[in-house]
């Protein structure tokens, strides 16, 4: 937790280099969440672009101030008290492609790089077309959907690290496992490496053929999963098995706590109806893993992050 010392210095430096109104005191994080629930932020920085992300990053290990960099804040349930440090809001969004390659900025929104790439006949990406969340999330947590996943096509990713130095990261060096990378691993706000941009080596393919593809994503997602406010899938599936099967099995699907409710589409949902809180949705993600772990000795893994004080 940083001092109140800290954060002033750090709130009149940022402002002295980055674009007037981008930074912004104890804002709610439910206005930068896909879930629409979290409390404040101590401080909060909107970086358009990545030597703004980069020199707000830097500033904070300067000040000694914890930092997080969000991008659309899907996967993950901010506390209803919000958070004691720096919020990066990474906008930093171009895309480039070139000869079957596509490099993307870490802001830059995973679908609709997806779309893009299907626009351009080149395959490998299809999969993440509807996913919300943002090119940098997407690495960190080897994002993936419809037998596809980031590890799959991605070939390097340029990190910025904790001493302040930025590389070129390949596959290997983030350890991908199912829905985990080695800077998820790591804790929280002490996460000091941040994924700026990464590129991806995708095939080239008849356009109506992956449009076809995508549309029958699209129609099977609108099916399965819920529409309104949510964080994405709560917990991994855990071997051999589906968490959504698991909870509705122990009867859970439909309950509500406040505001909240899992999802009568698909129980491994929580929807924020009618003005959730964080401990609406926390209450329930509990009684679905006790139940769960009660009734059939499943020990659920979430796979959203939970972020501030609990």
């Amino acid at each position: 937790m940083a001092s109140i010392a800290s954060l002033e210095r750090l709130a009149a430096a940022l402002q002295a280099v980055m674009d007037a109104g981008a930074i912004r005191a104890g804002q709610p994080l439910a206005l930068h969440t896909t879930l629409r629930v979290g409390g404040p932020a101590d401080l909060l920085v909107e970086a358009k672009t990545l030597a703004a992300l980069e020199r707000a990053v830097g500033l904070a290990a300067q000040f000694g101030v914890p930092c997080r960099v969000l991008g659309s804040g899907a996967n993950l349930l901010v506390s209803d008290a919000g958070v004691r440090e720096l919020v990066v809001l990474n906008r930093a969004k171009s895309v480039s492609f070139s000869a079957g390659y596509v490099r993307a900025e870490s802001g830059a929104a995973l679908a609709q790089v997806a779309r893009r790439s299907v626009s351009c006949g080149l395959s490998g990406l299809e999969w993440a077309v509807g996913i919300p969340g943002t090119m940098g999330g997407a690495v960190v947590g080897n994002a993936g959907a419809w037998g596809g996943d980031i590890a799959g096509s991605m070939l390097s990713a340029a990190v910025l690290e904790a001493e302040g130095i930025a590389g070129e990261w390949t596959v290997r060096h983030f350890g991908f496992d199912y829905r985990t990378s080695v800077l998820k691993q790591q804790p929280g706000a002490g996460r000091r490496a941040v994924v700026l941009a990464a590129s991806f080596r995708l095939k080239e393919a008849e356009r109506g053929a992956l449009e076809a593809r995508v549309a029958d994503i699209q129609s099977r997602r609108r099916a399965t999963q819920p529409s309104g406010a949510s964080c994405g899938s709560v917990f991994k599936n855990p071997p051999g098995d589906y968490a959504g099967r698991l909870i509705d099995r122990a009867g859970l699907k439909g309950s509500w706590c406040g505001g909240a409710q899992i999802s009568p589409v698909h129980a491994n949902f929580i929807v924020n109806r009618r003005g959730a809180s964080a401990a609406d949705v926390k209450a329930l993600i509990d009684r679905a893993s006790q139940e769960v772990l009660l009734r059939f000795g499943v020990q659920l893994e979430l796979e959203i992050e939970l972020v501030g004080e609990w």
